[in-house]
């Protein structure tokens, strides 16, 4: 994929020749990242396939889950076999594709943590520890988070991906909702 080579490139170390004294005259040093374990998150905008923001009709074999009240997103249900998770379909038994106006916004994973965090890992690199269960991915347009959980079969895993773009502007949403509700 295209978007393999820009990530690689976008996270590999420096040259060897690069120099670290001090910055030339007139050239300030670059801030240090404010986001350590998300520049793959950045990179890839979204999961292998499909980025952020793009349209419903860019999804096959969805179908579409009745919403919640109150909520503002649209929840689909991948029903195929192919796509990001396709070589571990029976592993990786639940995938959901969340929508805000239309447009892709977050992506949620649910099975067998032998897969899942492997996948997670692949994709976003080592990621931010958060204790033995949980890693976390911080870029500065998205945000990956993965958990496991014990369940009455055993162990599963949870994998999110989300647009922070999108996230604040369902956020706007429902605050405007609420303050229209209050108003009457």
């Amino acid at each position: 994929m295209a978007l393999t080579g820009a990530l690689l490139t976008s996270c590999s170390s420096p040259s060897p020749a690069t120099t670290t004294g001090a910055p030339a005259v007139g050239n300030s040093p670059q801030p240090a990242s404010q986001f350590p374990f998300g520049g793959k998150v950045d990179s890839l905008n979204g999961i292998a396939g499909h980025i952020f923001g793009q349209p419903l009709s860019a999804f096959p074999k969805m179908r579409l889950l009745p919403p919640s009240p109150g909520e503002l997103t649209r929840t689909y249900e991948y029903e195929g076999s192919e796509g990001w998770f396709g070589k571990h379909h029976k592993q990786v038994r639940t995938q959901f594709y969340y929508f805000l106006n239309g447009r892709f916004c977050r992506f949620m994973a649910l099975g067998d943590p032998t897969v899942l965090r492997p996948e997670a890992t692949y994709l976003f690199g080592p990621g931010q520890a958060q204790g033995s269960y949980r890693l976390f991915w911080e870029g500065s347009r998205a945000r990956a988070a993965y958990r496991e959980q014990a369940t009455g079969m055993g162990m599963e895993g949870q994998f999110d991906v989300l647009s922070k773009a999108l996230e604040a502007e369902q956020a706007a949403q429902a605050q405007a909702k609420l303050k229209a509700e209050n108003a009457q």
